[in-house]
């Protein structure tokens, strides 16, 4: 099991851990990585120079904006290049001109696996970057503001309630589960609700896990929706786990989402790395 095309975001200016994580997970699973940053301002300006009704009247501050954020974009592209070369990653970068989200989920759609950096700022968990891709069914790895290592995997811990979410999260994220020494299942309460005349087939997690090679511990966690995103966060520290793979869930409203509960406490509050799937 393993990704054989790796996307990570680089905001501008970029996050030096993220390059270094990013790096030595496609190094793992000798993955061809692919660098991508975004140049908002400039399209911006673009478009605004482009536009009839809109009178700039400092061009030269114009350019030297763009030329700003371009400078910004050759540092990124700089120091990503070196630390891939020096651990003999097949990578490649790139730098578009646009809305980050868009160019994410566009640049994603072939793309095994997606990491990106934690939100800073409370608007991201209406429409940044980090929302948009783990709300839109791609694999997403959010790293924490300070972690710059993800691997080796020493415990990985699952938050399981039967729900389609969660189950996308555990099948897309088998080929990080299969490098953890230790992996635990939050057994909580069951999201689907089904009329009472149905007689479902159970989903027996640990015996999936088992037959894709992931040896897993089964931990109840019975605790409501309103708990779950501190009580998992609890259970992750306590077991000192460097991987949390959960579903993500949210429902769209224009262009924007609106998080469920756990999963917005987990996009603020995260310590560890966590693998998301809507």
């Amino acid at each position: 099991m393993r990704y054989g095309d790796i996307l990570v975001y680089l905001p501008l200016p970029h996050v030096p851990n993220l390059v270094e994580a990013s790096v030595m997970v496609a190094k793992a699973f000798d993955a061809h990585l692919t660098g991508l940053s975004s140049l908002p301002v400039t399209a911006m300006l673009r478009d605004a120079v482009q536009n009839p009704f809109i009178r700039l009247e400092e061009a030269g501050d114009v350019e030297q904006a763009i030329e700003s954020e371009a400078d910004q974009g050759k540092a990124a592209k700089h120091a990503f290049a070196k630390v891939a070369k020096r651990e003999g990653v097949s990578h490649a970068f790139e730098m578009g001109e646009g809305d980050a989200s868009d160019l994410l989920l566009y640049a994603s759609r072939l793309q095994d696996l997606i990491i990106l950096g934690q939100s800073l700022e409370s608007s991201d968990l209406l429409h940044g970057p980090v929302v948009q891709v783990v709300l839109s069914g791609r694999p997403a790895l959010v790293v924490p503001r300070d972690c710059s290592a993800l691997l080796p995997l020493t415990h990985a811990v699952i938050a399981w309630n039967g729900s389609a979410q969660s189950a996308a999260a555990v099948r897309q994220a088998l080929p990080l589960l299969a490098k953890a020494s230790r992996v635990s299942v939050l057994n909580g309460r069951p999201r689907d609700s089904h009329p009472a005349s149905w007689r479902l087939p159970p989903l027996d997690i640990a015996a999936y896990l088992d037959r894709h090679g992931v040896a897993a511990e089964l931990v109840p966690l019975d605790v409501g929706d309103d708990e779950a995103g501190t009580a998992i966060l609890t259970f992750a520290e306590g077991g000192k786990a460097d991987l949390l793979v959960m579903g993500a869930f949210g429902r769209s409203r224009f262009k924007e989402w609106v998080l469920g509960g756990a999963t917005r406490h987990m996009l603020e509050r995260m310590t560890t790395p966590v693998f998301m799937a809507h």
